[in-house]
């Protein structure tokens, strides 16, 4: 019942989507919902883009730094591709486009995108290359003042794939393509345009990342995602704190000019999961390391608690490196949780919050950082088609911090001095998601501590 009320909601709200795109979408964006589109508004061949292998014969630094990346997994990652069947089947396909215009954009102009009769999504060789090489060097602009918010948004980008790659630099003379200088390419919006996914419908902004920096100080500094996401991870986690432009002198390939500044292409946020899933340790290992520079935790602790008496802490938690909110991205599924756990000197447990169960999920009363999305009826979704609002959203602005404060009852017979340990955990899905939508393949979630902090209070 549900299903079919979904998708008689959508058709039902064709005219509000014509009205928020002054006409009918799909005549100025033909690949809707996605919006997506190429420069001459018509399909193009997938064979019209070079597979990133063509690329590795010049950058085979950058084309190493790329594969195993989340971009580069961006179409086989298997999450996504369960979350993606699950929309294909409850909505009637409305959905495959929107997903694949980030996912796959290649598979996306060239129309190859299908659902077969194995229940499987079918696409060429190339268009399973998720966010290659080609496909960003072929960006040519955004649409973004043409979309209803006009912000980037649902791969608002309009791609001319040829001889000529655009990106950073203004003097670049390759050997066998041409180049040419983008300004895009330099800026936030270029990655914002599938780093906002809002709802095709409603536009309520299912992932914010972009807006969370553009509001941010980041901002104001000029400190654009480039300057974190595409540098070596020891000069992002200095970039993210100092708020100053970073410098990674090097060569784009082994024939080219020395240069003061060259992008790395590992473009690791994260999500530590996949990539390890998928055996691309390198870059499940770079996004440990973020994860483990973006937070601080400090306790507030009182100057002694009374025997039978109730005692109160707060914990502090800072956002110190992270240019958007921690978590970020689809802040629904994402756990960004305290663990807290209270002794007395002689080691026993007076207080625990955050363990986990023997199933592997998080205890009732946890303190999550996180939104809660609800559908048309006010009731808890996952699902990105289904969701119409967020009842809450208590994600970390960057910069900002985040007061949570805790209460437990010290025992007659406790002997002092408390102590009070606390972590600030990550992981990217809670396990009964994992479990949902991976089914029996489904991994024990790995947990990554970004945080720790402990101290003690004297017993009276």
């Amino acid at each position: 019942m549900r299903k079919v009320g979904y998708v008689s909601t959508v058709l039902a709200a064709v005219a509000f989507a014509a009205a928020a795109y002054a006409g009918d979408p799909t005549e100025s964006h033909p690949f809707f919902p996605s919006l997506l589109n190429t420069a001459t508004g018509k399909p193009v061949k997938s064979t019209a883009f070079y597979p990133p292998s063509k690329c590795k014969g010049c950058h085979a630094e950058i084309f190493d730094q790329w594969k195993g990346s989340m971009h580069s997994n961006a179409y086989r990652d298997p999450v996504f591709q369960a979350l993606w069947k699950l929309a294909n089947k409850e909505t009637n396909g409305l959905t495959d486009k929107l997903c694949a215009g980030c996912h796959t954009a290649v598979g996306t102009v060239s129309e190859e995108v299908r659902m077969g009769e194995d229940g499987e999504f079918h696409v060429s060789e190339i268009a399973e290359e998720g966010v290659q090489c080609h496909l960003c060097h072929s960006v040519v602009g955004t649409r973004m003042l043409e979309t209803p918010t006009t912000m980037p948004q649902n791969a608002s980008i309009v791609v001319d794939p040829s001889l000529v790659m655009r990106g950073p630099y203004d003097d670049a003379k390759p050997m066998w393509h041409k180049a040419a200088y983008s300004e895009l390419h330099t800026k936030a919006e270029f990655c914002g345009n599938c780093h906002n996914v809002f709802h095709p419908l409603n536009n309520f902004h299912i992932e914010n990342t972009y807006n969370e920096w553009k509001f941010s100080v980041y901002a104001q500094k000029g400190i654009v995602c480039q300057d974190c996401h595409m540098m070596p991870v020891e000069k992002a986690i200095e970039v993210a704190r100092t708020l100053q432009k970073p410098k990674n002198p090097g060569k784009a390939s082994p024939m080219g000019p020395d240069r003061d500044n060259v992008f790395t292409h590992e473009f690791v946020g994260g999500n530590f999961t996949v990539t390890a899933l998928l055996g691309a340790d390198k870059h499940a290992e770079i996004a440990r390391k973020r994860l483990k520079s973006a937070a601080e935790l400090e306790l507030l602790l009182p100057e002694e608690a009374d025997d039978g008496d109730i005692a109160r802490f707060t914990v502090r938690v800072h956002n110190v490196g992270a240019g958007h909110n921690l978590p970020t991205s689809l802040t629904e599924v994402r756990q960004m949780w305290l663990d807290v756990r209270v002794t007395d000197a002689s080691g026993r447990e007076l207080y625990r919050s955050g363990a986990l169960d023997e199933d592997h999920n998080l205890q009732e009363g946890t303190v999550l950082f996180r939104a809660e999305s609800v559908d048309a009826q006010g009731r808890h979704t996952i699902k990105p088609w289904e969701i119409v609002r967020f009842a809450y959203n208590t994600t970390i602005p960057p910069k900002g911090y985040a007061d949570r404060e805790f209460a437990f009852l010290v025992p007659d017979d406790a002997k002092g001095p408390v102590r009070v340990e606390v972590k600030l955990r990550y992981r990217s899905y809670p396990q009964a998601v994992a479990n949902l939508l991976l089914g029996d393949e489904a991994p024990v979630l790995p947990i990554v501590d970004m945080a720790e902090a402990e101290g003690t209070i004297p017993v009276d």
